[in-house]
């Protein structure tokens, strides 16, 4: 008999779970059942109570049946997302026909289903933006994003899925020669100052390593890398394809996934890692052997050295990689998120794959999801470990960074000078003071001045608003040797916060000072803990982290202001009136620690004398903004230092050529480099030197062989080049602007060339 489209039963549909084996000293999972229509969509979920639930279903406007699914609680809304989590969990599932509507369904859960559901991992990370100032990299934390945790297939299903073809074209480059890796260079381009940081390489090292290779092995190399080049082609070939079919996927999405732009994350492999992943593998004795033999040996090679591998999949075959939403978690304001991830009965460690995203109502903006995805994949993830995520995309907001200072209740910490944690600055270190006398008091650990435009950074425990109504503070700077009194620093110190108006995302100046309060001029708030709307933000992490800023260039100028400086910090209640911070139990303390970006330990600034009896903190600074003088004279050979018409100059056998050339810094803040290059080629030491410039006047004289210059050659030209860098920092990167240099060029032939 043909059914009619009103035909079914009537009331609530109830479930009845029965969880088996549960032993005496065992607790049975939490249940939930999840109600899902015939499309997929999500009807109902409840807690199962005592194994017993009740859902209320809407109503249907024709019969159908409902997929029934009994399983852990899984949080979201997403009908897809928590069907798929609930396949993969192995969730007990029934269906009901409408008719059985008002009926009791039972449903069994066995002990090998609901043991998995109780393993799951706790997965917790940190979203950071990068930005860079003065040369230096700043990580802030990234809040209220939204993190989406994929699970990535692992490798053993991954590898599978690459056509033999390509793996046969990976095989057939492990086989050819590779030239063995070039001799280090020394001075590669000349002598950095500051030295530069190994660069970061994904997976196996130093990229410029590679490109070296490249660059002095031609011949042998080209043809790798040609082949390399041709199986990338082909395979971004097959990308773009897959890319369009992603798209086309994508507008299929809800609308919030619509509103897309570039996120500023990496999206394809650079070739030098390619390079340098494919000489990985040549060079492992066991895989090459098992090149020679045959594909499958080559293959099971691959498999046995996953660290090695998963390189190759980044970018040989990243589209044989499949992901599943996991998980999704909010960051705090320290940009941290944690989460929690089901694995199942799986014994493989969870491989994990994140996105970020930024809500600005109505839109949802991508902020982090780097590609290809096997490139940046937490492959064998420990639960419990911390992931960092780094973005660089312009709509990351960022929040003040989180760090735990370690002190006494009411705590004063006098932080950094710029980016300089006060652990590098002699007499304010404790790690510094047995070394530190007064000669050096003022420097860095490294002898370096500070000097240009100096900002000072202190942070201020948030109960002295709130317990002690202490609410601004006051900086006064004075010169050491004079009879001068202290003087207030006037400088404007801002903080920014972020809030929505509307649909637009504002970004709002807030002034602490200098303001007048009661009587007293040039104070400074000590920042509240929440701005007048939304949240604290850090659009530039140089003005955002100023407590106070001293223009020294102006206020210590060179040629007579150089020397050292003590700043003081005072402490001003709500009326504007100076309090002492030793009567009301504050504690002025400093860092231990040259790190700024995790938890700070701190010691008692007292220790080192740098606590008044009325309640002030004073501490020194050594500030030059002298500049460096680099010069060059004409060289001598054979006490002449002229040329012929063609500007060369002659030598006959045995004569020396000496060269006169100056590094000077009125206080010796600076180093150099005397550099000689013949041709293209540096000359090595004693020929070229280095090190922190000699007392004035910095004047040099070195002789050395016409033989040794020339080497080899006969006829040579030269270039010399003496560059002398300062020390001075403002904290936050070197001051470039008072460097020197200077160049000239020579060349040596004989008499009767």
């Amino acid at each position: 008999m043909t059914r009619k489209p009103d035909d079914g039963g009537s009331g609530p549909l109830r479930i009845q779970a029965d969880v088996l084996d549960v032993g005496n000293n065992e607790t049975a999972p939490t249940l939930f059942a999840y109600v899902f229509g015939q499309s997929g969509r999500l009807l109902g979920r409840t807690e199962l109570k005592e194994g017993t639930g009740e859902f209320h279903l809407p109503e249907l406007k024709e019969p159908e049946n409902v997929r029934i699914l009994v399983g852990p609680h899984i949080e979201g809304e997403e009908s897809t997302k928590l069907l798929s989590t609930l396949t993969r969990l192995n969730a007990a599932e029934l269906t009901a026909r409408s008719d059985q509507f008002g009926q009791t369904l039972p449903v069994a859960i066995d002990r090998s289903q609901w043991l998995c559901w109780l393993r799951f991992c706790n997965v917790r990370g940190t979203l950071l933006k990068r930005v860079t100032t003065g040369g230096l990299h700043v990580d802030l934390p990234v809040c209220n994003a939204e993190i989406e945790i994929y699970e990535v297939d692992p490798i053993l299903v991954v590898f599978p899925k690459i056509p033999d073809l390509i793996i046969d074209r990976i095989r057939d480059l492990v086989r050819k020669p590779w030239p063995p890796p070039p001799p280090p260079e020394r001075f590669l381009g000349g002598i950095k100052f500051p030295p530069e940081p190994p660069g970061p390489f994904p997976f196996l090292g130093s990229a410029t390593t590679a490109r070296r290779a490249a660059v002095q092995t031609p011949t042998t190399t080209s043809n790798v890398r040609d082949e390399v080049l041709s199986v990338m082609a082909d395979l971004r070939e097959g990308d773009e394809q897959l890319s369009h079919r992603e798209a086309d996927h994508a507008t299929a999405e809800a609308t919030e996934r619509l509103f897309s732009f570039s996120s500023s994350d990496p999206t394809e492999v650079d070739e030098e890692e390619v390079m340098g992943s494919i000489r990985a593998l040549s060079e492992v004795a066991e895989i090459k052997s098992a090149a020679n033999v045959s594909l499958a040996s080559f293959k099971a090679s691959l498999v046995a050295r996953a660290d090695l591998l998963r390189p190759i999949i980044c970018w040989i075959y990243p589209r044989a990689v499949n992901t599943q939403l996991v998980a999704t978690a909010t960051t705090d304001e320290c940009g941290k998120f944690r989460a929690r991830v089901f694995v199942g009965c799986s014994s493989d460690k969870p491989d994990l794959y994140f996105k970020a995203y930024r809500r600005i109502f109505p839109f949802r903006f991508q902020i982090y999801g780097p590609r290809p995805i096997p490139c940046y994949t937490w492959w064998d993830y420990v639960c419990g470990s911390e992931v960092t995520l780094i973005t660089t995309s312009p709509f990351a907001l960022t929040c003040p960074p989180c760090k735990p200072v370690i002190a006494p209740p009411h705590w004063v910490l006098a932080m950094a000078v710029g980016n300089t944690s006060l652990d590098a600055v002699r007499g304010t270190s404790t790690a510094l003071q047995p070394t530190t006398n007064s000669s050096n008091r003022g420097l860095t650990g490294q002898g370096e001045p500070f000097g240009g435009y100096i900002r000072l950074r202190f942070e201020f425990d948030n109960t002295l608003r709130t317990d002690l109504n202490v609410r601004y503070y006051q900086v006064r700077w004075r010169k050491l040797g004079t009879l001068n009194d202290f003087l207030p620093l006037t400088e404007d110190v801002l903080r920014h916060y972020a809030h929505v108006v509307g649909t637009t995302l504002m970004i709002e100046p807030y002034k602490l000072g200098p303001q007048s309060v009661g009587t007293t001029a040039n104070l400074y708030e000590i920042p509240p803990a929440l701005p007048p709307a939304g949240q604290w933000s850090i659009p530039d992490a140089v003005v955002d982290t100023t407590s106070a800023a001293f223009p020294s260039i102006s206020l210590a100028p060179a040629g007579g202001g150089e020397g050292d400086y003590q700043f003081e910090l005072s402490l001003f209640d709500a009326g504007g009136n100076r309090v002492n911070a030793n009567t009301l139990g504050i504690n002025y303390v400093i860092p231990t620690t040259l790190d700024l970006t995790a938890t700070i330990p701190t010691a008692n600034a007292s220790v080192l004398g740098l606590v008044t009896a009325s309640g002030r903190l004073v501490y020194q600074l050594h500030i030059d903004n002298n500049h460096c003088d680099a010069a060059v004279q004409p060289p001598e050979i054979a006490g002449s230092i002229s040329a012929d018409p063609c500007g060369l100059l002659r030598y006959e056998a045995g004569d020396s050529v000496t060269l006169h050339w100056t590094a000077m810094h009125p206080h010796q803040f600076a180093r150099f480099q005397h550099l000689i290059v013949e041709g293209q080629t540096v000359l090595p030491a004693p020929i070229t030197t280095s090190g922190t410039v000699t007392p004035t006047p910095g004047t040099h004289t070195d002789t050395h062989t016409v033989s040794a210059l020339l080497g080899t050659c006969t006829i040579a030209g030269f270039a010399e080049t003496v560059s002398v860098w300062a020390m001075a920092t403002d904290g936050w990167s070197r001051q470039s602007q008072f460097d020197d240099l200077a160049i000239q060029a020579f060349a040596l032939a004989p008499e009767d060339a």
